[in-house]
């Protein structure tokens, strides 16, 4: 399954948003729930999701589905 569609699967599994037209341009000012406490629970079901633990520095610059992408590329998670 290909990298972003396994990121919209843990997008709908924490927001419980639709995944229709999910794309790397998702922000939390048009995500429902992307809030702060969102974004702690979407990092958790990131790291469960993809095996890897995100250091502080990643969890701030998770400002979009595309940064995320890009995050989880340069840790070594193929597409």
């Amino acid at each position: 399954m290909p990298l972003v569609d396994r990121v919209a699967n843990v997008f709908h599994k924490v927001f419980q948003c639709d995944i229709d037209g999910f794309s790397p341009e998702a922000t939390p000012e048009n995500v429902p729930n992307w809030d702060s406490i969102g974004h702690m629970n979407l990092v958790a079901e990131l790291e469960t999701e993809f095996g890897r633990q995100f250091e502080i520095d990643d969890i701030m610059e998770m400002g979009s589905v595309g940064k995320i992408l890009a995050i989880l590329k340069a840790k070594g998670v193929a597409d």
